[in-house]
């Protein structure tokens, strides 16, 4: 699925590249799930500038204030940089990570449960989808 060399996203998969506009581009959210070398990880498909606010919110939540201002500040750090990245580029942004919200890992274990996941794109075998789902 992969071509990385010619490829910058690491994926020459049309409805990965579809399903990343939706997300970056329109701010649609897409329940999904993904194969990851044997792990599937079920959740929202969200866009990277939600997914840092989204860290950067729950972050307001954590008991040690002191930790909940470096990872809210850092967080909103990496999104100001991801904006002026997307706004610097004469081309089209080459993702190269997925972000999910509200995740279901199962594998070899059994279930685990997480708020937010990020994930290489070129280390996806497959994906699925219910276009019910979509609206």
């Amino acid at each position: 699925m992969s071509n990385k060399k010619n490829d910058p996203a690491g994926t020459d998969d049309a409805i990965i590249l579809m399903f990343l506009s939706l997300v970056e581009e329109d701010g649609i959210e897409v329940p999904i799930t993904l194969n990851v070398k044997g792990v599937i990880v079920s959740g929202i498909l969200i866009g990277a500038n939600a997914y840092y606010e989204g860290i950067s919110e729950i972050s307001k939540q954590l008991k040690d204030n002191t930790m909940s201002k470096i990872i809210g500040k850092k967080f909103t750090v990496l999104k100001e940089a991801y904006l002026k990245q997307l706004e610097d580029s004469k081309e089209e942004n080459p993702a190269t990570f997925l972000h999910l919200k509200d995740i279901t890992f199962t594998g070899v274990e059994g279930y685990s449960h997480s708020n937010w996941w990020r994930g290489r794109i070129s280390s996806i075998d497959a994906i699925s989808f219910d276009p019910r789902s979509l609206g």
